[in-house]
């Protein structure tokens, strides 16, 4: 079997399929790149069990054939290539199993193992109940201020991925770790006739981040088997989901913060990130008065210290609170306004932080940080 690719449009596409395997497999399946030549064709798929990716690139060739390679060493030489015309040349060897995949160029051959390939896809017949469209932008976005709060412990599987509730004309976006929140919601049609909720797991996102740039993505959900495709151009990604019930987040969204606090985003990021350094815990303390917000942190066993003041808008009693400083750090970065609300109503209680928009938003993000406790 022979076929012919530019050197750039091969790897742009193993790239691509790559992305579903694990960084280190324990199942020698799932280190491995399909290769199937279907003329025009080459279509490409890895899996790791649970996330399948798939895509094709165009190729020039009067055969048809499959083959298997191990993904890290097909990368590593096309990464090592020039871009140019080159021709892959697939023979097998005495083994009925093994191959040969020999690439040429016109400074020189290359030859890697092959073998047969195997289907590896999941067998069900998925019925996709739920299909709509966002704009890849759109997805990125959504992602990006969601995923940061998502949690590392795998004890607690649910949290571990992201909340997302469909709606009838509504998504929304949930995600924390128990100590921090974020709940995203975007008007957008979404074909359900009913609410659902299902959970993508944080790595699976994390591809769909890498893998799209700014076309329109088709996502297709079946609630039944708990899976979910992402299809864009010519690549498509199939994923289980998280089948762990999701927790009661709004029982910890406090509806009586009555102490509200308007402050310079930016000018806050700032101070944090500079007090933060001085922190022997990883907190900052907020000491907020009338106009005033005074930020410090200290490491005792350093006799080190910094402290910080902005001015801002509140007219509400005193109050010292405490946050983790990465915390804190990473909710302003993930909010995109010029200024931010903050709802208190006592040091040890869930604080709310609300984006301050200048017209009217499309669409409605709130995070919520647990405060850390502080010496008066």
């Amino acid at each position: 079997m022979i076929f012919s690719s530019h050197i750039k449009d091969l790897t742009e596409a193993v790239n691509k399929v790559t992305l579903a395997l694990p960084l280190k497999a324990a199942d020698p399946r799932y280190e491995n790149v399909a290769m199937k030549i279907d003329y025009e064709k080459l279509y490409l798929f890895s899996t790791d069990g649970d996330v399948e990716m798939s895509t094709f690139a165009k190729i020039s060739s009067k055969d048809v054939g499959a083959i298997s390679v191990q993904a890290k060493k097909i990368q590593d030489t096309l990464k090592s290539l020039y871009d140019t015309e080159a021709e892959f040349n697939i023979d097998k060897k005495d083994s009925d199993k093994d191959y040969s995949l020999i690439i040429k160029t016109d400074r020189g051959k290359y030859m890697i193992s092959a073998r047969k390939a195997l289907d590896e896809r999941h067998k069900e017949k998925l019925n996709y109940n739920i299909a709509f469209k966002l704009g890849g932008l759109l997805l990125k976005d959504l992602i990006n201020k969601t995923l940061f709060a998502t949690s590392k412990d795998s004890m607690r599987l649910s949290m571990t991925g992201v909340l997302l509730e469909i709606e009838p004309g509504l998504l929304r976006f949930v995600a924390t770790d128990g100590h921090r929140l974020v709940k995203l919601s975007k008007q957008h049609e979404t074909g359900a006739e009913k609410n659902h909720q299902i959970i993508i797991p944080s790595r699976v996102l994390n591809i769909v981040d890498k893998l799209i740039v700014d076309e329109d993505v088709q996502i297709s959900i079946d609630t039944e088997n708990l899976r979910i495709s992402f299809e864009t151009n010519n690549t498509i990604l199939v994923a289980s989901l998280i089948s762990e019930s999701y927790p009661n987040y709004e029982a910890v969204i406090p509806l009586e913060n009555d102490k509200k606090l308007l402050v310079n985003r930016s000018n806050l990021l700032s101070s944090v990130k500079r007090v933060s350094q001085f922190s022997s815990r990883g907190d900052v303390r907020l000491n907020i008065e009338q106009n005033s917000v005074d930020l410090s942190a200290e490491n005792i066993d350093e006799g080190a210290s910094a402290e910080e003041t902005l001015t801002c808008d509140y007219s509400n009693e005193s109050i010292k609170i405490g946050f983790n400083s990465k915390f804190l750090e990473e909710s302003l970065t993930h909010i995109e306004t010029e200024e931010i609300e903050f709802e208190f109503s006592t040091s040890t209680r869930a604080t709310i932080l609300k984006p301050i928009y200048d017209k009217e938003p499309e669409e409605d993000l709130l995070m919520l940080i647990m405060p850390v406790r502080i010496n008066v």
